[in-house]
């Protein structure tokens, strides 16, 4: 009698324990999907902005350039101002 008694207990026991597992495996499963799709968007997102890096990354080239050529036309137009002014002083002497 103990016996059966013992042993539809660790019966009972072991269904517990199955049903538990079984039911925890579901929360788990969805949760490794939800979390699979998480990351699916995280790497999708991590794309978009390394391309939106790159282009800024181009962009600010681009200004550095273009102001490099502002840097390079304002003195070229210095020095064209400066010899202009030069000439104007030779006329000024020469009309003296």
């Amino acid at each position: 009698m103990k016996r059966t008694v013992s042993t539809i207990l660790s019966l009972l026991l072991m269904v517990v324990l199955v049903s538990t597992w079984v039911g925890c495996g579901a929360d788990i499963k969805a949760e490794n999907e939800k979390l699979k799709t998480e990351i699916t968007n995280l790497k999708s997102d991590n794309d978009k902005l390394r391309l939106e890096v790159q282009k800024l990354k181009e962009e600010i080239q681009k200004a550095a350039e273009k102001d490099a050529t502002i840097n390079t036309l304002t003195a070229e137009s210095e020095a064209l101002k400066k010899q202009v002014e030069d000439l104007k002083a030779q006329l000024a002497k020469k009309k003296k």
